[in-house]
Formats: structure tokens, C-alpha cells, sequence
């Protein structure tokens, strides 16, 4: 935002409500300065918090009342009969009013694609809600608290707020707020692009084909099969990263749910070659995902599996595998661009994954129709006379292919925890 040389600098404020309520007194007040100057007048930039308590209606309330109007339904009660007043729930609401300097400044051709990814240096909210998180982290580290730390994904999604001017006061001390507000304009409201629309479902209604994934999934749950599993993962690091805005746990979860898919992928087809459990065992060994993945997925399934270079497989590597290391093992925090890269990556693989079989479907014809099945080969043009005939004639017939693939997972693992 550019000032001129007699103006007041900019202010904008926040009002942000928190996910949960925090054991903070009311009218507390937090204050955080910067190194820059983005004014270049010899301004600091800083972020001035207070918070405030405050109660109403519970969240609970909202649920009891739903429960109620659900008794009342099925009962065929007057849809107006409602809650006991007696019985109402009350809750504790915690908000910020978090202050900064209103200098965003975002030039068009910026590399940053959603609002969050945008630096703290050049987004006042970003800022506020950073420092928000810092302080809590801090305050839960010291008095042990397990108070939820906020992220853009967590709280709204409309933010108020109120713009303003100061005039900086020459006598003030350097490490406080210091400064006179001339006048506050009219509040406004902020409408966050992100997905915490918490009384509204993130999907649509179940429809007749989704009523038949359900079955299949419900299955595949009941069976402990590690295809539900990693498909259960790739949803949570979904709902980390958009819900939540938890990128570290979104990048772990996309690398678990690429490594479930690998082993699944590779028991399934090691069991339908016929090997001993045995004596694959020491090929599922932890800490050996990465030489799998050169060495024996090439040799079944061919194509490009090198873990550098380019290809979806080393996109993989370096952008989600790497990187969970990292987040696991050195506390590195990613960003959300690294966490929505992990994610894109985790899925181009799993479609790598699928292509690779659906090509190889004459060699691993039962694990093609456990995981892809009829669906998936068609939408791939692989459909083919060899693997309707199979489906038709040899199928029917054999033992179940899932519990039988299960049975092999099974004694392999056994095996390797033996030591066999």
C-alpha cells in the first residue's frame, strides 16, 4: 500500500473467534514486533492482540437441538416442540482482535495460487493469524494446554474487520504499542476461501452408484484390507491440509497412504505369482520402501521407477517421501504448497500405479479386478476379450481373491515379525 510522505500509515484490525476456547483472561493483550520496516518511515511492523471471553450458545446446543427434532420426527411429535429452556447449554467463545499494519501488497503476476500461501511480509491477516499460532504454541508449551492452535483453514470462514489510521507518538517506548488512532472506519466482514463451513456437509448426497462403492468399501473395512486402508489415508491428508490446515500432518499422511498403496500393490502381486510368503518376507523389511520401489516394482510391472529425474515416481520421491522425512524426523514445518505438491504427487502415483497394472493385466489379471476392476480397465481402453473371459469363466470359480490375498498379507507379515 503505498503512503504518501504526509499521511498516517494504515491499519487494519481482525476479529477473529477462535475454533476453541482458550483459558486466556479477558482483556489480555499480546504484542509482537518485526525487524522490517514496510512503511520505509521508520515504522515497525508488529501485531497487537487482544484477547476476548465471551458466551452464548454452545456448540453442543445446536447438536442436542437436531437430536430433538430427530425424537420428535420419528415419534410424529409437533415439529415445534423444542428444547427445555431449563436445559440449555451455554459456551465460552475466545477472540482476538489482532492489529497490524495494512500493507498488503501483492503484485498480479504472483506465483502465490490461494490466499494462505501468501507471506506474512505481504498480507496483514496472515500475519495475524501466524502470530496467533506462535503465541499459543508458546502459551500450550508452557502451561501444557491442549488448546487447539488456529490456521487459516480453522477458523471463519468470514473474518470482521475494521480499517483505520495512527499517528505514531514520538515519545513512546520503542517495545510498545505507542502510537494514537485518529478514527476507525465502518466494520466489514472478510469471506476466507477455504473449506471450514462446519454446518454445511463438504459433499453431496449419496447417489445410486455411491450406494455400490459403499458396499465395496464397507468390505474391503471389515476385512482389514490395506486398499481401504490407504484410500482412508489419502482422505485424511485431504481433510488436513483443506479442513484443518495441518500441512505437516497432510504430508505424513499423504506419505503413509502412498506407502500402504506400494505394499498392497506388491503383496497382491507377489501373491497372485505364487511366492512363498516366506521368502519375500524380507522385501516388506521398514526402512526399505524406497529400494522396493526401484527394484521390484520395475521388474513386475515395468515403465519408469527411478527415484530421480523426472516422472511420477521421482516426483513422488522427492516431494512427499523426502519431505515427510524431514517433517518427521527434523520437526521441519512445509508450507502449504509443499503440502498440497505432497498430495498432488501421492495421487499422480497411485494413477502411475494403476496405468502400470492396467498394462500388465494379462500377467496380474486377478490383482488388475481386485483393485482397478471392470470400471477402471474401461476407462483405460484395457477392457480387453482376455480379461472379460477371465472374469467370466475363471473367477467364479477360484476361492475368494480377497481373503485369500489377505491370508498371504498375513503369514507374510507373520514371517517377517519371525525374523523367518
Amino acid at each position: 500500500m503505498d503512503q504518501g510522505p504526509n499521511s498516517s500509515p494504515g491499519l487494519i484490525r481482525f476479529f477473529i473467534t477462535l475454533p476453541e476456547p482458550v483459558d486466556i483472561p479477558d482483556g489480555y493483550v499480546w504484542q509482537e514486533n518485526y525487524d522490517h520496516d514496510p512503511e520505509g518511515g521508520g515504522i515497525q511492523q508488529f501485531v497487537h492482540m487482544i484477547f476476548m471471553q465471551s458466551s452464548g450458545s454452545s456448540r453442543q446446543q445446536g447438536s442436542l437441538a437436531a437430536a430433538m427434532e430427530s425424537i420428535n420426527r420419528v415419534n410424529e411429535h409437533p415439529p415445534n416442540l423444542e428444547i427445555n429452556d431449563g436445559n440449555s447449554l451455554t459456551g465460552q467463545y475466545t477472540t482476538v482482535i489482532a492489529s497490524t499494519l495494512n500493507d498488503r501488497n501483492i503484485q498480479p503476476e504472483s506465483q502465490w495460487v490461494s490466499p494462505q500461501d501468501i507471506p506474512i511480509e505481504h498480507d496483514p491477516l496472515n500475519r495475524c493469524i501466524e502470530e496467533i499460532a506462535n503465541f499459543l504454541r508458546a502459551y500450550r508449551a508452557a502451561v501444557e494446554s491442549l488448546c487447539v492452535v488456529p490456521t487459516y483453514e480453522r477458523i471463519g470462514p468470514i473474518i470482521p474487520f475494521q480499517a483505520g489510521e495512527f499517528t505514531p507518538l514520538e515519545d513512546a517506548d520503542e517495545d510498545q504499542a505507542g502510537f494514537r488512532i485518529p478514527k476507525w472506519g465502518d466494520p466489514g466482514a472478510l469471506m476466507l476461501e477455504n473449506s471450514n463451513f462446519s454446518d454445511i456437509p463438504p459433499s453431496g448426497e449419496i447417489t445410486s452408484e455411491d450406494e455400490g462403492r459403499i458396499d465395496y468399501f464397507r468390505s474391503l473395512l471389515g476385512k482389514g484390507n490395506s486398499l481401504f486402508l490407504w484410500k482412508e489415508r489419502f482422505v485424511e491428508a485431504r481433510k488436513a491440509l483443506y479442513r484443518e490446515g495441518n500441512y505437516g500432518a497432510s504430508v505424513t499422511l499423504s506419505n503413509t497412504a502412498s506407502e500402504v498403496l506400494l505394499d498392497a500393490l506388491l503383496s497382491l502381486m507377489y501373491w497372485e505369482s505364487g511366492k512363498n510368503p516366506g521368502d519375500v518376507a524380507d522385501v516388506f523389511a521398514e526402512g526399505r520402501l524406497a529400494r522396493r520401489v526401484k527394484a521390484n516394482f520395475a521388474e513386475l510391472l515395468g515403465g519408469n521407477w527411478s527415484l530421480d529425474g523426472t516422472g511420477h515416481v521421482a516426483d513422488w520421491f522427492h516431494n512427499c517421501y523426502l519431505l515427510r522425512h524431514r517433517v518427521v524426523h527434523g520437526g521441519y514445518s512445509p508450507s502449504r504448497l509443499e503440502a498440497q505438491t505432497a498430495l498432488d504427487v501421492t495421487f499422480s502415483l497411485s494413477l502411475y500405479c494403476w496405468d502400470r497394472l492396467a498394462e500388465k493385466r494379462k500377467k496380474f489379471p486377478r490383482t488388475a479386478l481386485i483393485t482397478i476392476a471392470e470400471e477402471g480397465l474401461r476407462k483405460r481402453g484395457k477392457w480387453c476379450r482376455f480379461i472379460q473371459d477371465f472374469s467370466r469363466d475363471v473367477a467364479p470359480v477360484e476361492p475368494s481373491w480377497r481373503n485369500d490375498s489377505q491370508a498371504w498379507r498375513q503369514d507374510m507379515y507373520n514371517a517377517l515379525l519371525a525374523g523367518n
